[in-house]
């Protein structure tokens, strides 16, 4: 019985931290949030040009040295945003150590050899 009502008490107190809501971000938060935002799209934007003229370069390789027809099924055009990999959406330096709470993504890496 006893064991019952520390469960509850630990579930009901889990609950409360659950359901607790943070405090609004201030102005500066917003705009260094929207400032990143937007520099991830420049950079997302940029990746994916260059991931197109690289894949029109092979397509044009490809013709010269196997004599295509041309005649794709894919009409050419613009890579989606969700066809491309997440690291081209970073900003580049922002893989390392910042300090704070949030893991870095060398957090899980394996020992240098």
């Amino acid at each position: 019985m006893r064991l019952n009502y520390g469960a509850a008490l630990v579930m009901s107190a889990l609950a409360g931290v659950a359901l607790a809501k943070l405090p609004a971000p201030t102005p500066e938060q917003e705009q260094a949030a929207a400032t990143k935002k937007a520099a991830e799209q420049v950079q997302l934007e940029k990746a994916r040009q260059e991931l197109d003229r690289a894949q029109d370069r092979v397509a044009d390789y490809y013709k010269r040295t196997k004599g295509g027809s041309g005649g794709s099924s894919v009409a050419p055009g613009k890579t989606e945003a969700k066809n491309m990999p997440k690291t081209t959406q970073e900003l580049p330096g922002s893989a390392g150590p910042r300090g704070g709470k949030e893991q870095s993504a060398e957090a899980h890496s394996a020992p240098a050899k």
